[in-house]
């Protein structure tokens, strides 16, 4: 039988650790040293005390995919991770990964343990923070994620009002697109994101939270023929139109073409693709005659004022779910719930129309 114990020690920190728990502390300082696993026998059984370093060291290979990339990361030779690696296999009685000419493969073995050593990581990461933020006598920083279009529309002034409020907090706001924010809370980068994502999306190890429904919208320039229509269009009413497009405005699950697809309208390459540049989409959106698929809720408090329009549609566009999102067994100590209520309550208002009155900082 296999188990994953961490070896603690007799850590004192006087400051109360604000996003990760005080065990890590102790973990994070018995991390390089070289005390080998210790067996033990628990219940007539023996229990095998793995190395937590050598479990981030695989997960580390895996998300390398090569031995001699991760040695880089890791700063050791590659013989030293291979011999590693060999140790760690003779632990748990199993393969962990297959070598090939372009690199190592994990088994199924190995993926289970590399996820371990994900965590390890994320915890590492934490735990690293928190020690910093000790010793410099700062206060703790709290990781904001956010595509560009709610940043520009709402998220920026959250974090401004926020930090105007004299809370013992900073914040880190960090822009990407929702497949990149994914990602980024998997791995520890992000305490929270906030994202319009399908509304059947579900990310394991992640929980969210319910702001408002929104859909993808079909948005014109002032100049388009089909600014300020209110029939519904459809195809044939599009022909020859010409089009813009923005990444982020997709999430993890759709692009531009796949709307066209589905909304049965011919497909037409957009004559300028903006990847995380919402500033140059909405100044081009209005010079422009161009049709753009946009959030509907988020891009409506960004096109009020420069004549781009929202145009009805004859068919159903895709749903979307506007939510915040975090760890699902992240700590939710007093700093991290009050800023994901004040946030909820500032967008909600924000989004809802009233201008953001709502003050973020006020219990």
């Amino acid at each position: 039988m296999v188990c994953f114990a961490h070896a603690y020690c007799d850590l004192s920190v006087e400051a109360e650790a604000p996003y990760v728990n005080r065990k890590y502390l102790a973990f994070y300082a018995n991390m390089n040293r070289n005390d080998g696993p210790v067996s033990a026998r628990q219940d007539g059984k023996m229990r095998i005390s793995l190395d937590p370093k050598l479990l981030y060291h695989l997960h580390i290979i895996f998300e390398s995919g090569s031995l001699s990339a991760a040695a880089e990361v890791l700063a050791v030779s590659q013989p030293t991770l291979s011999r590693a690696v060999s140790h760690l296999e003779a632990q748990v009685g199993r393969q962990l990964m297959v070598r090939g000419r372009n690199g190592v493969v994990l088994t199924e073995t190995g993926i289970l343990l590399a996820e371990q050593g994900r965590k390890i990581g994320s915890d590492l990461k934490q735990a690293d923070d928190v020690l910093n933020a000790l010793k410099s006598d700062s206060p703790p920083t709290l990781r904001i994620g956010a595509g560009p279009l709610l940043a520009h529309a709402a998220i920026n002034d959250f974090v401004l009002r926020a930090s105007e409020a004299k809370a013992p907090i900073s914040f880190d706001l960090q822009i990407g697109t929702a497949r990149r924010l994914v990602s980024d809370l998997l791995h520890g980068h992000l305490d929270i994101a906030v994202m319009a994502t399908p509304t059947d999306m579900r990310v394991e190890h992640l929980k969210s939270i319910r702001l408002m429904d929104d859909h993808i919208g079909l948005f014109a320039g002032p100049k388009s023929s089909l600014a300020g229509r209110n029939a519904q269009v459809d195809g044939e009413s599009i022909a020859g139109a010409k089009w813009m497009a923005i990444e982020a405005a997709f999430g993890t699950t759709s692009s531009h073409e796949n709307m066209l697809r589905k909304l049965g309208f011919p497909y037409v390459a957009p004559a300028i693709q903006f990847n995380m540049n919402i500033h140059g989409l909405l100044n081009a959106m209005s010079v422009s005659d161009a049709l753009c698929f946009l959030p509907a809720k988020i891009a409506r408090l960004l096109t009020e004022d420069i004549g781009v329009s929202e145009i009805p549609l004859a068919t159903r566009s895709e749903p979307r779910q506007i939510a915040i999102w975090h760890a699902a067994d992240a700590d939710l100590n007093s700093h991290l719930a009050d800023t994901i209520r004040k946030c909820h309550a500032f967008l909600t208002h924000r989004l809802a129309g009233d201008g953001g009155q709502a003050h973020p900082h006020r219990s």
